[in-house]
């Protein structure tokens, strides 16, 4: 992993995946907030998606309010469609999804998967797969907020149980139930590098 130094402390480039759907419940937002929080406080970044909608928009606010930095990577045709936040510090336009989801991979020192749909499945499953076959050594923390992740994490278990993949692949994952746990584990990242 590669980190930056800002007055003597690590910097994170953080990159989130998350929802951008608008209808799902409040619970969901205030815990993304908490996690806005800890990672605008500390003054580290976000790569993130960069669109105006969904829990996508509450952490970038929310690192922003607190003193963090957002780095938005939107699709070209989202874009047109005038799908990009006004918090973004800095937006890169790219062709299509794919592109997107490079450009995350390359410029995050890590991923935090937060509940999302589809888009945050292919966000996810990409990063894990670019690591083992050896892009980055980058890890992912999945936040199971309420039990959302409780399959996914199911079948990942079953992958590495079958031996579709080699179980060393397995450490870079790290499941966690609460912002807390979450921020505990950053924590612990940032302070011992």
């Amino acid at each position: 992993m590669r980190f930056y130094l800002q007055n003597e402390r690590i910097m994170l480039k953080i990159g989130i995946f998350c929802s951008s759907s608008d209808r799902i419940a409040p619970v969901y937002y205030a815990q993304t907030a908490a996690l806005g929080k800890w990672i605008g406080a500390h003054k580290h970044t976000i790569i993130y998606g960069g669109t105006t909608n969904g829990l996508m928009e509450r952490v970038a606010q929310s690192v922003k309010e607190w003193g963090g930095r957002t780095v938005g990577i939107l699709p070209r045709a989202m874009f047109e469609s005038g799908l990009a936040s006004p918090e973004v510090d800095e937006l890169i336009i790219t062709e299509d999804l794919t592109e997107r989801k490079n450009r995350i991979v390359e410029m995050a020192d890590l991923f935090i998967a937060l509940p999302g749909g589809f888009g945050t499945l292919d966000e996810i499953f990409h990063a894990v797969a670019g690591g083992q076959v050896g892009y980055h050594d980058k890890p992912l923390f999945l936040f199971n907020q309420n039990g959302f992740y409780n399959p996914v994490i199911q079948q990942i278990n079953q992958i590495f149980i079958e031996q579709f993949t080699p179980v060393e692949h397995q450490k870079r994952i790290f499941v966690v139930d609460t912002i807390e746990d979450c921020i505990k584990e950053l924590f612990r990242i940032n302070e011992n590098i």
